[in-house]
């Protein structure tokens, strides 16, 4: 005689006395890519201003997001990594354009290979992580593909 009883699950949701719609974070997260697409490239092309006008979007898009998903979590680190190394970027270029290239040429230099070193490597490993999501996309469907080949063949015989 076993009778199941009500059961409780509480999650952050019901604590917070929120609910979300299905596919709410997903979104946010394809937009914030989108936005962390848009930043990397613009970073790599020696763009500061407009990488940290698109990254401040990505930060701005994933902060409404559900804080306790891993997925979320991710998105949101890498777009305010890209917003300081952005802001850095561009501090830096600007005091680069500010120094006399006559009397501290090599202040000039460094302020210079300092800001593009920092926009080539962060640039290249966002690039690197936003590739490797679409891999894992192209896996996931190449993967769903092949099993409906080999049900279909199942049914077949």
């Amino acid at each position: 005689m076993s009778s199941k009883g009500p059961t409780l699950t509480i999650n952050s949701k019901t604590i917070l006395g929120e609910t979300t719609p299905d596919g709410f974070n997903k979104t946010k997260r394809k937009y914030a890519r989108l936005f962390l697409w848009l930043t990397s490239l613009l970073l790599l092309t020696s763009h500061p201003l407009l990488s940290l006008v698109t990254s401040t979007c990505a930060v701005y898009t994933m902060h409404g997001g559900t804080w306790f998903s891993h997925k979320n979590f991710k998105w949101m680190t890498a777009s305010i990594i890209s917003f300081c190394i952005s802001l850095y970027s561009l501090t830096l270029s600007v005091e680069s354009n500010f120094v006399d290239e006559e009397r501290a040429y090599e202040l000039k230099a460094v302020l210079e290979m300092k800001h593009r070193a920092a926009e080539m490597i962060w640039g290249g490993i966002l690039l690197l992580c936003l590739g490797l999501t679409v891999k894992e996309q192209i896996d996931g469907v190449v993967a769903r593909s092949g099993s409906m080949v080999v049900e279909k063949n199942k049914k077949q015989t």
